[in-house]
């Protein structure tokens, strides 16, 4: 039989073990779990009273950096018996398969360097600022300021498990309250993060603000409980459209949403791509790269490949080949990186033997095993472009590349550039259109790609915004000046 996993709710340093009350969920890859009944432990979950986070408040920030780094050290998947646990059980509820999963696992401890933490957090908030009340320059002195924490609430997703650390990360470094509501496709990892937590110092202030538990999703009684001024003050949902409009029926004013919802991203390939074998397999290596790691399951994977390029004949058998060499590129991928599915998507294995039949409007290449391609003879992507994954691509070819632009929104993560001659006449124009995030995909060397386009200093923004800075709360001291200055109400 199946193993079902016993999972606790984590309490502020408290651990809560299913018993007589365990109500028992199913993962989405089918892993059963069982946790204590969340409905009969509201109580445990919220901070209620903000003044309870005085001890956090006034823990200098360069005691939490040193507590996190040594939570770091203990974040090793070959040592810590919580994240072997957690590995086990997202093997079996999510989606990626096993060289990847270790691979995330094992990169875990480098999220808490602690000198990438101290950049991070000094970059986007100013470690003064968190730590007291920094005064306003020259002769306003008088007015301070300070960044304050919160109280936060963060519906995580698991399709990519270092989520789980980098919330809890994100909330040590405001100085905040956090309820993590786990996913069902990675119910385990937050959990064994919190109890690494406890392990180094279960009465740390950071300890005693971090609380985890699973529900399911769209549980309004959980969730017009939670979701309340008395408990909440920041709000971030992470996961589906669904997720997100669930949430927003009980935002009231005083609560603040920050909606990671999903995003798609892309790729556009300049026509210099099409000239030559050697800059066809680079960049069909590029579009691999950033389409195929994490299995296309990140947001950040490339689905839609827009080619400068006519649609006659002779010009799209030159996008076919393009095609063709992505598909083979796939198989060259280290597995740390991609892997073949374990077994396919029915659905979009549906849409592309649809398609297949449309000859005179698509080639397709390829399977939702082994990767594949899409290639649209005219210029439009098509109409199942949302669902595409397991390394399959939909290649658009489009005379000109501005076109593109009717296409991005702020639902568009990342843009994968080839050449890199053609990112000086498209970065404006794809920012102004919503794009987040522009990278490169040259190199010829899988791994090298994959740093290029993935490796960003600490402190950068995420889709498109500051998470770090609008999680905490900014608070003014306005003091009498010395010397007041004449109050004149007159209009000039």
């Amino acid at each position: 039989m199946a193993k079902t996993y016993d999972i606790p709710i984590i309490s502020r340093g408290t651990i809560i073990e299913p018993g007589e009350d365990a109500v028992e969920f199913k993962g989405r890859g089918g892993a059963s779990f069982r946790t204590p009944d969340p409905h009969k432990h509201i109580h445990d979950l919220v901070l209620g009273n903000p003044v309870r986070l005085s001890d956090l408040n006034d823990t200098p920030m360069s005691d939490i950096i040193d507590f996190l780094a040594e939570v770091g050290r203990r974040m090793r998947l070959e040592d810590n018996p919580y994240l072997q646990e957690s590995f086990e059980l997202a093997l079996q509820a999510g989606g990626l398969a096993e060289p990847i999963l270790r691979g995330v696992y094992e990169g875990l401890p480098h999220m808490f360097d602690p000198d990438s933490l101290r950049e991070q957090v000094d970059r986007t908030i100013g470690i003064d600022y968190l730590d007291g009340w920094v005064p306003a320059p020259g002769e306003d002195a008088h007015v301070r300021v300070r960044a304050v924490g919160t109280r936060q609430l963060h519906i995580t997703a698991g399709n990519v498990p270092v989520v789980a650390a980098l919330t809890i990360i994100r909330g040590a470094l405001t100085k905040s309250d956090v309820l993590i509501k786990a996913p069902s496709n990675d119910p385990l990892t937050a959990n064994a993060v919190t109890r690494t937590l406890m392990d180094v110092d279960a009465n740390h202030p950071v300890t005693k603000h971090v609380a985890v538990a699973y529900w399911k999703g769209g549980d309004e009684f959980m969730d017009s409980q939670i979701v309340r001024t008395s408990r909440i003050d920041k709000i971030t949902a992470w996961g589906g459209m669904s997720s997100v409009k669930h949430i927003q029926k009980f935002l009231t004013p005083g609560i603040d949403l920050t909606a990671l919802n999903p995003k798609y991203s892309m790729s556009v390939i300049g026509k210099e791509a099409l000239e030559s074998e050697e800059a066809m397999e680079e960049a069909a290596l590029g579009i691999a790269v950033v389409s195929g790691l994490y299995n296309q399951t990140a947001c950040s994977n490339t689905r839609l490949v827009y080619v400068e390029s006519e649609t006659d004949d002779d010009s799209l058998e030159k996008v076919i080949a393009l095609g063709s060499k992505i598909v083979a590129a796939y198989q060259t991928l280290p597995d740390v990186m991609s892997t073949p599915a374990e077994k396919p998507n029915q659905d979009l294995e549906a849409e592309l033997e649809a398609v297949a039949l449309e000859d005179d409007f698509y080639y397709v290449e390829g399977d939702t095993i082994n990767g594949g391609v899409v290639v649209s003879r005219f210029s439009d992507r098509v109409d199942f472009y949302d669902q595409l994954n397991n390394r399959v691509v939909n290649l658009v070819p489009v005379p000109d590349l501005m076109d593109v632009l009717k296409w991005c929104n702020d639902t568009t993560q990342t843009v994968g550039i080839y050449p890199e001659s053609l990112r000086d006449r498209m970065i404006d124009p794809l920012s102004l259109a919503g794009v987040q995030r522009i990278v490169g995909i040259r190199g010829g060397d899988a791994m090298q790609i994959f740093h290029d386009s993935h490796s960003l200093p600490p402190g950068m923004p995420h889709d498109g915004i500051e998470p770090l800075r609008r999680n905490v709360r900014w608070v003014i001291d306005h003091r009498p000046a010395e010397e007041a200055m004449p109050l004149s109400i007159a209009a000039e």
